[in-house]
């Protein structure tokens, strides 16, 4: 469940929970375990002018944000994931220094959280497949110089493999999972879990690079089969459940539903799931 800073505190100290209540406890009504993702600074917490994905000015603005969710919620949710993608400039707001600048939010909201609910598991922001200077071991070394390790309890992956699938050469989600895995050892963070936070492919047209939905189910096969054989993946998540709009053949992020069309038709994987 994401648990939009910008959208519940739009104006500092002025709170509106209405769709998180609604999300967490529908989901624990129905027995869901819930992982909650915090993240989105609202306009009066970060740069003026900046991207809705940049990170606050203040990281104890976040902290205090962290401290009302985990007072709120800490009775249905004990598993906290901290900000989303922040190796990718479009998700930390195009800021520069990253891996520092993400690092200062973990120190400040690791405590924050501890204090409320000492048997919490914080868990260290998803990582995108990335190239270059975005790509997660780079980042994560960032995160490492600048003092991370006490600070996480597991951290997060996204082992996105489409569309050539988990044997393709080169940078896809499953070398990065690998390589990510092998510096958190280095740096003694071994017995660590990865939480796998998304996975899954895109169904829209081979051009926008998806898939086939036999396709789809094979490749969020492999990737389950692959991390429950490692000994140190932590929970996997499927994204998404249903595509937002099927119709649109030529957007990738239209069409990621694993489970169900947009106009609620199933597709292969939810019957490969259910076997």
């Amino acid at each position: 469940v994401l648990i939009d800073w910008s959208r519940v505190e739009p104006v500092k100290g002025q709170y509106n929970w209405h769709y998180v209540d609604h999300w967490v406890n529908g989901s624990t009504a129905r027995g869901l375990k819930v992982l909650g993702l915090i993240a989105y600074s609202p306009t009066w917490a970060r740069t003026p002018g900046s991207y809705f994905s940049a990170p606050p000015v203040n990281p104890a603005d976040y902290a205090d944000f962290v401290t009302a969710v985990v007072q709120r919620y800490g009775d249905r949710i004990k598993d906290w994931e901290i900000w989303n993608e922040p190796n990718l400039p479009l998700f930390f707001g195009f800021t520069t220094n990253r891996a520092a600048v993400y690092t200062g939010l973990l120190k400040a909201a690791y405590p924050a959280i501890k204090a409320i609910q000492p048997d919490s598991t914080v868990v260290a922001a998803g990582l995108s497949r990335a190239a270059g200077d975005d790509a997660p071991t780079k980042f994560l070394a960032g995160m490492y110089a600048n003092g991370a390790r006490k600070f996480f309890d597991a951290t997060a992956m996204h082992p996105y493999v489409f569309p050539g699938g988990i044997a393709e050469d080169g940078d896809n989600g499953w070398s990065d999972l690998v390589r990510v895995h092998d510096l958190m050892t280095v740096n003694g963070d071994g017995d660590k879990k990865v939480w796998m936070t998304e996975l899954g492919a895109s169904t829209c047209a081979p051009q926008a690079q998806g898939v086939s939905q036999d396709e789809q189910a094979r490749q969020i096969l492999q990737v389950l089969a692959g991390v429950a054989g490692t000994g140190w993946s932590g929970p996997a998540f499927i994204f998404a459940v249903r595509d937002t709009d099927t119709t649109k053949r030529d957007d990738l992020v239209s069409n990621f539903g694993a489970l169900l069309t947009s106009d609620w038709k199933p597709k292969f994987t939810a019957a490969v799931l259910a076997r």
